[in-house]
């Protein structure tokens, strides 16, 4: 199909030209044709009806001189070629005239005037020059209104000639600013209106357009400097929750301590106080001053060890890599089993040592610290009231489907916050005893951080934490 005004102003006018002259030649030669072939017959039939009698007489009575000059009067009947008498007795073949082109023929028997008995066949040949004439004619007056055609189609091509030019130039420009987007005034003249009305439009749409891209690039450039401040303002209020959130865990973790060093002191100052009592009294049993400075020297590594659980615990190191989970679960529990037991709440795990997180290692602790502590201080609650006396929380760790669920008897979450319970700064707790950003820390560190999923639903006895990360989050 062509694509351009000018091939299809052609292809138009002469498809429109070609198919009505068709028409006509195809409904004129043929018409003609049938009328032509129609009246030659007759003149034919017509010549022969009215010499049939006068023949028959002559060939009855064997009058050959004056039918042979009827014969020959048949045959310069113009248009007639060939004129053929055959009978039993009798026979004359009139040929010769050179034109035979669209020859023919008409056929009749002779009968005897008295007997009604077939004597003769006459046979006439004839051709139609009257309708070659008029083919020709025909011929002649296409051949005619195709170079009228002809002549009328360069007039009127050659008339919107220069629109269709202008309008190609029109196109073309409106394709550059489409690609470059660079404006170019399309300027016409001596041209009609409705072209300058196009030109007028696209010079219009084109500064319209170009305006439009300006404020879209002012205003993304704003959207560009709004939105970073935004991150930069979202980063810094994380930053201080993340900063609450460890000031939190270390309040938390210094009363862990406090826990796990009051027994050791204890028995350090009985040991101490013993020597003391022995010493004054002047009692000096080297044994038994030998098993004191043991005691105190066991308890004093304790408390070294504890320290230096806490160190490992607060270390900054953020490189994330392939951990397994069960292990930093026992490492978390060394520091929280002193406050679980002084809260008579027993913690136990189900371990699958073929299971492996993608992440950064201390900040899973800071996950399972929290959970951990939700979970104790919901116990705790349900035991001030009465409600429970002994706590249990249990840990499943899930190698098949990578996950870790941690489960507690400590009541549940209402119904009505349980999908609050991760927001920013959502607490039920007393402003003293929660700042609301545990849980939100930790969903934050397993959806952005491991690129995990962190789950809450309320069971039987309490509520279920789970932690997933698929298989296809870990690093190669």
């Amino acid at each position: 199909m062509p694509n351009t005004l000018s091939a299809k102003f052609t292809v138009f006018f002469w498809s429109i030209f070609f198919i009505i002259n068709l028409g006509i030649y195809l409904f004129a030669t043929g018409y003609l044709k049938d009328i032509l072939l129609s009246s030659e017959r007759e003149k034919v039939e017509l010549l022969v009806n009215t010499l049939e009698p006068v023949l028959a007489i002559n060939l009855s009575f064997e009058q050959t001189a004056e039918l042979e000059q009827l014969l020959e009067t048949i045959y310069k009947v113009p248009n007639i070629t060939e004129v053929s008498l055959v009978s039993q007795n009798y026979k004359k073949e009139l040929l010769g005239k050179q034109d035979t082109s669209r020859q023919r023929s008409y056929k009749t028997s002779l009968h005897d005037p008295l007997t009604k008995r077939k004597i003769a066949t006459l046979t006439l040949h004839y051709s139609n020059k009257n309708l070659l004439l008029v083919e020709r004619k025909i011929k002649i007056a296409m051949f005619s209104a195709f170079a009228f055609a002809l002549l009328l189609f360069l007039f009127f091509y050659l008339l919107i000639k220069k629109e269709l030019n202008i309008l190609n130039y029109i196109s073309s420009t409106l394709e550059r600013y489409s690609q470059d987007k660079k404006i170019k005034i399309i300027e016409v003249k001596n041209t009609t209106s409705e072209i300058k009305t196009i030109a007028n439009v696209a010079n219009t749409m084109m500064q319209n357009i170009s305006s439009n891209l300006t404020e879209l690039q002012s205003f993304n450039q704003r959207l560009e400097n709004e939105v970073y401040t935004q991150v930069a303002k979202l980063q810094n209020q994380e930053k201080m929750m993340i900063h609450q959130s460890r000031q939190a865990a270390m309040g938390e973790m210094l009363e862990s301590i406090a826990h796990q060093w009051r027994q050791p002191l204890n028995i350090i100052g009985l040991a101490s106080s013993n020597l003391e009592l022995e010493n004054s009294l002047g009692i000096h049993n080297q044994e038994n001053f030998q098993e004191k400075m043991t005691i105190i020297s066991d308890n004093i590594n304790y408390m070294s060890s504890t320290i230096d659980d806490f160190r490992d615990f607060l270390n900054p190191n953020r490189e994330q890599q392939l951990f397994n989970p069960s292990d930093v679960i026992e490492e978390v529990l060394k520091i929280l089993k002193a406050q679980l037991s002084n809260n008579k709440i027993t913690l136990t795990i189900d371990r699958d040592d073929t299971i492996e997180f993608y992440g950064v290692e201390n900040e899973f602790k800071q996950v399972l610290f929290v959970l951990i502590n939700n979970s104790k201080d919901a116990i705790k609650s349900q035991q001030e009231q009465g409600l429970l006396t002994e706590g249990k929380i249990h840990i499943s760790i899930y190698a098949k489907n990578n996950s870790i669920s941690l489960c507690d008897n400590g009541g549940g979450i209402p119904k009505d916050i349980i999908n609050s319970i991760f927001d920013p700064y959502f607490t039920t707790k007393f402003a003293s005893s929660g700042t609301g950003i545990g849980l939100y820390i930790a969903k934050n560190i397993i959806t952005s951080r491991m690129q995990g999923e962190l789950h809450v639903k309320n069971t039987d006895e309490g509520c279920c934490f789970t932690i997933l990360q698929s298989h296809k989050n870990l690093q190669e």
